[in-house]
């Protein structure tokens, strides 16, 4: 059953590109049904009453169970196909908000010009991903941060994967654990200064 993120979900409607995709493209129908989400989370299953699919009736809610942990990564810059392809899965997997990062060895630093219109097409990404994988929230894709920035991005627990010894990062996670950032370096690896500041955080 197809999901889409709406407004609100007193008087559920599509957007018209929503509607297109369900005419055009699923060929749905009077008496067909999809799941509604609002932006608090709330979620419900409608049924088309037209086959023009200008209006829908509420059939029943949706509920989710509650999640025991919070998921961001910090996620170093990657090529176009490489990012997008990143950010589709890690909604899919569970991931709660992206952070984007520029690494000091990264091969991609920032969007220059485009980062508006490429932050918007990460986030049409990462909402079509969230639907797709019947998410109750929204994943952010947050701008590009640098270095200094990454300590307002900290949670109860803190990793990244790094070459030498180290606790695996099931042995870190605890009962107490509610929320938990994950730093994931660059192609070119994780640099000397960076290294020594997220042993810090």
């Amino acid at each position: 059953m197809q999901q889409f993120f709406v407004e609100e979900l007193k008087a559920p409607w599509l957007d018209k590109k929503q509607r297109q995709q369900c005419l055009k493209v699923l060929r749905m129908r009077k008496g067909d049904r999809v799941r509604l989400v609002d932006s608090k989370g709330n979620g419900v299953i409608a049924e088309f009453t037209q086959d023009d699919l200008e209006t829908m009736e509420i059939v029943e809610s949706i509920t989710w169970p509650e999640k025991k942990r919070k998921l961001r990564i910090i996620a170093s810059m990657l090529r176009n196909e490489r990012l997008e392809w990143m950010i589709q899965k890690a909604c899919e997997c569970g991931v709660d908000e992206i952070v984007l990062y520029s690494a000091q060895h990264g091969v991609v630093r920032d969007f220059g010009s485009r980062e508006d219109r490429k932050l918007e097409r990460l986030n049409l990404i990462a909402k079509e991903a969230c639907e797709q994988s019947y998410r109750n929230i929204q994943v952010p894709v947050i701008k590009p941060i640098e270095l200094n920035e990454i300590k307002s991005y900290m949670s109860d627990l803190n990793v990244f994967a790094d070459i030498g010894e180290a606790p695996h990062f099931v042995e870190c996670v605890n009962e107490d654990t509610t929320t938990i950032t994950a730093f994931v370096g660059p192609e070119g690896g994780i640099s000397t200064s960076e290294r020594q500041q997220l042993f810090e955080m």
